[in-house]
């Protein structure tokens, strides 16, 4: 079956080309430029599967660059809904939502793929219309060296970014046993082990009587309160 790259002048996001077959858009292609003698080594590389990361699907070695095949994906990035404060603002059940399903692909990527992530971040982690998130550049993160303390980076990355979507300024996380249990969760030392951060994110979401699945963030309604629409490609 013939491959059909369209390249993107400049980049969106980190990607350089989507792929087409039949017409459908299939992949988005990533083109990480390397030092001359330094590209990394192809066993670093591993296909993932993951529902809350962009999965990487293949690998090719080009001059002096490594083109990264993703998986296709939509939705809207945790930078950009920042940008819609003070007009919009996710609450703590939300965020807890959010928090949670970071974990969950950081269990898979500190375990299964036995790598750090390295650089997690608003820009990198995308909402769907579904609420699933999705974390992206994980083949990026496979050709950087791997430093076991960077997998304690990956857990005070997300403690930011709970206290970043929060709008949190100091450590009181607001009253109540809801306020508690955000203080616990964005004031954690950076040595708490993800099991005891994804059940106190996972007790913020029953307590909340929310009745919405878990995965239900609604992505699509709360920006259309804002007057504007996920972002889309293809």
């Amino acid at each position: 079956m013939d491959r059909l790259f369209v390249g993107l002048e400049p980049a969106w996001s980190g990607i350089n080309a989507i792929e087409f077959t039949e017409h459908m858009p299939i992949s988005f292609v990533s083109k990480l430029v390397t030092t001359k003698g330094n590209i990394p080594k192809m066993d670093f590389f591993k296909r993932t599967s993951h529902r809350h990361l962009v999965n990487l699907k293949e690998v090719f070695v080009a001059e002096e660059s490594l083109m990264l095949f993703y998986d296709k994906w939509e939705g809207i990035s945790l930078n950009e809904i920042q940008d819609l404060r003070p007009a919009f603002q996710l609450g703590e059940v939300e965020v807890a939502t959010i928090c949670f399903q970071m974990l969950q692909a950081l269990q898979y990527i500190h375990g299964t793929l036995g790598i750090s992530h390295g650089a997690l971040c608003g820009e990198d982690i995308y909402i769907q219309e579904s609420g699933d998130i999705k974390i992206a550049k994980i083949g990026e993160s496979m050709a950087r060296e791997f430093r076991p303390q960077e997998k304690l980076k990956d857990i005070r990355s997300i403690l930011k970014i709970a206290r970043q979507l929060l709008g949190l300024r100091g450590t009181s996380g607001g009253r109540g046993t809801m306020g508690l249990l955000v203080h616990d969760f964005t004031a954690a030392p950076p040595n708490t082990s993800i099991d005891q951060l994804l059940q106190i994110s996972f007790k913020a979401w029953l307590l909340s009587g929310d009745q919405a699945s878990l995965y239900e963030i609604q992505c699509g309604t709360m920006v259309s309160q804002t007057n504007q629409s996920p972002m889309y490609i293809g």
